[in-house]
């Protein structure tokens, strides 16, 4: 049961939430920010995949949290991932990679 529903996460969060990441980062010119992106996905899709195995109420709330709208994928990046705090400070100025 638990590898349904983390397949299920994986289509309805993960998945958007890279071609969130992917979107946001298109047009960045700084290559430095772009393998930033590509390093946080790396590292945390498969801890968010855990966490939805270990906490399916938390997996649930979030999947339809993101199927419907109202959460952005990116905020469910945690904060203990050097390259996914810089990605969410750019994302939240609006994409400015200039000032990061």
């Amino acid at each position: 049961m638990s590898e349904f529903l983390s397949y299920l996460f994986a289509i309805l969060v993960v998945g958007p939430l890279q071609a969130e990441v992917s979107e946001r980062l298109q047009g960045v010119p700084s290559a430095e920010i772009v393998q930033a992106g590509r390093a946080c996905i790396a590292t945390e899709a498969p801890r968010l995949l855990q966490r939805a195995q270990e906490d399916w109420a938390w997996a649930a709330a979030n999947a339809i949290g993101v199927g419907v709208g109202v959460v952005d994928p990116v905020s469910l990046l945690p904060g203990n991932n050097a390259d996914c705090d810089r990605l969410v400070k750019i994302f939240s100025k609006g994409g400015d990679a200039e000032e990061a």
